[in-house]
């Protein structure tokens, strides 16, 4: 298909363009001329075209069958299909080429013929001659672009199209509006196209049928062993099928044969895999996995099986399978059936790059080879939202431009690719990804760039540079920062939290401002005006999304999600939910749990001691094991500490935590302290654990000056010996291209820049002489201070990806007597 598709396109362009004048002063002496047997979708193509030639010209051609009594009253006609005009012209079309959806456009003067198949072909030459030609766009089912032009003449030269792909669907809420499916001939299953539209690939069930074939309700009491066995029981809730169990293959294909029953009209019915793990490991499924090497094997040895069943009665029906998350990898030896279609899904990849070109995609590229091997009737199911945040931006247009012509090189034959379909809609350019993608899945060599700019200047008129440039900024992580011995760009997968590096808050504060001058541009259309806002809606939910999950101190509080800032981007970011009708922000829940979330008034807070001189402030939340929560600079906004954000352990996250052991995250690091006296520059906690040991920690600032001293001493005050090794554990907020350095006990520099994530361990001869300092361009220079002789080790640990950067200190493990303790003392200079 591919090489007859290159092959006539190069024929059409050597010919030269003709001009055909089909209007002229708002009138036109052209007819529409049919078969008289055309089918649904004829009828439709020729009505089409009548309507939309009147919307440009105002002229309404008359619609004729080309019987001889109605052809003898025809001076000039666009004919449509295999009709008696064509034939009588001598034009020759090679129609078995065509196939079900291809078509010839050929003017031969005064003429023109579009001619293609009665199922779908006629109808998208049609549509292929009103937006190529004369200029017509149908950017989504709501916003459409039809030209003005009373006198109309259009250059055009023959010219054949055959689509790259044999099922093309776009899987996006708007896609699946009828006449902007079919006016951007996609054919999946999902857009309501009818008899009309010339039908569509339509599937039974669509995904995920294993319990549908043998449902656990009506065999599992009875029959457990048609269902997966896991860690030596029958799986019956979240396991799959048996697939070595001739009683399975028997009932799963009675229930296939039902299904063509019930739903003639689909031609392709879904045997596959639940959406989770659990394979079967008895013996049989086993010994099939190790033969072929891949959990693949046992699935696609059952789906043949039933497929060849199949084919017996129904050799026209198509059976689908996949091969998602376990079964990814192909087998060795089970080859596809012919009446077989595999879909490789993906789903860990990473989104931001073409694949091959990324570490993160690597895997998914090389399985995707692998699968073209074997057969040259794969179907894709590709990603294209963040499911766990539908409104979040997600740089994957540079992945785009590339994925359909990766899949159309390596055979592939159907690609659909899933996007957010709540019933609102409402996600990241829906509307443009669904728009660009219908294009490529037509013709993947289509300029990517020229169909984006091409969508932005009509669905966003006088904005449409502002959301260009806003389309290239948030790309600009995603693509910065490869050189030949390192990749440090950005990667996107898709249920990214609203943390990940590519979305970077400058990014977002910039985005801002180009929205203020894309509402500028558009602010006397109220239509254009609405879109721009709702794209505004994605940078304001996402800052909003970071900011609920920061912890902050407002007034006397630590809390999340309660400061002025926050509550200003709550209320826009509801308004715009309710106002343009958007019911889910993720995929698996109802938008009102996020409406419950955002406006929830029990909200836990935690009491704030201050330390406060003329050049530093230190916040300490003494109930969340003493941590110190901020460290801001005078005339600074910027805390030097991390802040806790959307992990499992907030609000005990982030900043400065102690343990009374070496151990991560151990006795100590949230446990309740109370406050047993307090200055404005100095406070001193208690913690009494259960075990006897008890913490005293005092937190000081020196005066007026920018060091804060930190004092743990740990007492045990129980009856029997414990065991302690105190751990510092300050993660300072520090971007990449920051520096540690220091000076070793043996009288070396060392120094480690911050590119990518890693960990140092410093001991011995290179355990720091009691100072390591951390500096970065345009942010203060922090020094930590130790006594050397009581510190056994310093641990640096860094991820630039999140601005964190460690200097933790290890006293050597000691055993404490009763009455017996040991105390860890440390400061920080902020120069």
């Amino acid at each position: 298909m591919l090489v007859m598709w290159c092959l006539v396109a190069t024929l059409s362009t050597a010919q030269q363009p003709v001009s055909l004048q089909i209007a002229s002063g708002g009138k036109s002496d052209y007819a529409i001329v049919l078969p008289q047997n055309a089918s649904p979708s004829q009828q439709r193509a020729a009505e089409e075209l009548q309507r939309f030639l009147q919307q440009i010209t105002d002229a309404r051609l008359p619609i004729v069958t080309d019987e001889p009594g109605s052809l003898s009253q025809v001076r000039r006609a666009i004919a449509l299909g295999d009709n008696r005009l064509l034939r009588e012209s001598g034009v020759q079309v090679d129609w078995r080429a065509l196939g079900d959806e291809g078509f010839s456009i050929i003017p031969k003067p005064p003429h023109l013929f579009i001619a293609g198949s009665a199922k779908r072909g006629t109808l998208y030459g049609v549509y292929s001659f009103l937006e190529d030609d004369l200029g017509c766009r149908w950017y989504s089912s709501k916003v459409s672009v039809i030209p003005r032009k009373r006198t109309l003449t259009v250059k055009i030269a023959p010219r054949t199209e055959i689509p790259a792909f044999e099922y093309r669907e776009p899987y996006f809420t708007d896609a699946w509006d009828k006449d902007w499916a079919v006016r951007n001939r996609v054919n999946g299953t999902f857009p309501r196209l009818d008899e009309s539209t010339g039908g569509k690939v339509s599937y039974g069930p669509f995904v995920h049928t294993f319990y549908a074939l043998v449902p656990p309700q009506q065999y599992a009491k009875e029959h457990p062993e048609y269902y997966s066995l896991v860690n030596g029981k029958r799986d019956t809730e979240r396991g799959q099928l048996c697939l070595t169990n001739p009683d399975v293959l028997r009932i799963a294909t009675e229930t296939v044969k039902r299904w063509i029953r019930e739903m003639p009209h689909a031609t392709i019915f879904s045997v596959s895999q639940n959406d989770w793990t659990n394979p079967c490991e008895c013996e049989g499924c086993r010994r099939v996995v190790e033969e072929e090497g891949s959990q693949s094997g046992p699935v696609l040895r059952f789906v043949n099986a039933l497929a060849e069943e199949i084919e017996k009665e129904y050799p026209d029906k198509l059976i689908d399978t996949l091969a998602y998350w376990y079964t990814e990898d192909p087998p060795k030896y089970v080859r596809p059936r012919r009446n077989v279609r595999v879909r490789l899904a993906p789903i860990g990849a990473c989104f931001a790059h073409p694949f091959g070109t990324c570490e993160q995609n690597m895997t998914q590229f090389r399985n995707l080879q692998a699968w073209a091997r074997i057969t040259d009737q794969l179907y894709i199911w590709h990603y294209t939202t963040n499911f766990a945040h539908y409104l979040m931006p997600f740089p994957n247009f540079d992945e785009l431009e590339k994925s359909l012509a990766i899949y159309r090189d390596n055979g592939v034959k159907g690609v659909f690719y899933q996007g957010n379909y709540s019933p609102g809609g409402g996600g990241e350019f829906n509307e443009l990804r669904a728009w660009v993608l219908a294009k490529l899945m037509w013709n993947p060599d289509r300029d990517f760039w020229a169909l984006v700019d091409d969508f932005l200047r009509g669905y966003y008129g006088k904005a449409a540079p502002h959301i260009r440039r806003y389309i290239d900024l948030m790309h600009q992580p995603v693509r910065e920062g490869k050189t030949e011995d390192r990749d440090r760009r950005a990667h996107v997968h898709i249920f990214d939290p609203p943390s990940m590096p590519y979305l970077r808050p400058d990014l977002l504060e910039q985005a801002q401002k180009i929205f203020d001058s894309a509402e500028r541009a558009v602010r006397d259309d109220p239509d254009v005006l609405a879109r721009v806002q709702h794209a505004r809606l994605w940078v304001e939910y996402t800052q909003l999304a970071q900011r609920l999950g920061k912890w902050q101190v407002v007034g006397e509080q630590y809390t999340a999600g309660q400061d002025p800032e926050t509550l200003r981007l709550r209320d826009i970011v509801l308004e715009k939910i309710r106002r343009f009708g958007i019911t889910n922000v993720e995929e698996w829940n109802p938008v009102q749990k996020f409406i419950d979330r955002v406006t929830a008034t029990d909200k836990q807070s935690y009491p704030v001691v201050t330390l406060q001189n003329s050049v530093l402030r230190v916040d300490i939340v003494p109930a969340l094991g003493g941590r110190i929560v901020r460290i801001l600079p005078a005339n600074s906004k910027r805390n030097i500490l991390t802040d806790a954000g959307a992990t499992p352990e907030a609000p005990a996250d982030g900043g400065y935590e102690e343990y009374a052991t070496s151990t991560y995250r151990s006795a100590g690091w949230r446990d309740a302290f109370s406050v047993q006296a307090s200055s404005p520059t100095q406070v001193l906690l208690k913690a009494q654990l259960p075990d006897g040991l008890e913490i005293l920690r005092t937190v000081s600032l020196m005066g007026d000056s920018a060091q804060v001293v930190i004092e743990s001493t740990y007492r045990n005050s129980g009856t029997s010996t414990l065991k302690v090794s105190p751990r510092a554990h300050p993660e300072f907020a520090y971007p990449e291209g920051a520096r540690y350095t220091w000076r070793s006990v043996s009288g070396a520099k060392g120094e480690q820049t911050l590119i990518e994530p890693g960990d140092r361990t410093l001991a011995g001869t290179e355990l720091p002489d009691g100072e390591v300092t951390i500096e970065a361009r345009g942010l203060p220079k922090v020094q930590v201070s130790f006594p050397r002789e009581q510190v056994e080790r310093v641990y640096l640990n860094w991820d630039p990806r999140f601005s964190r950067a460690n200097v933790e200190l290890f006293l050597p493990e000691r055993e404490l007597k009763p009455g017996e303790s040991v105390t860890l003392r440390w400061s920080l200079q902020v120069r």
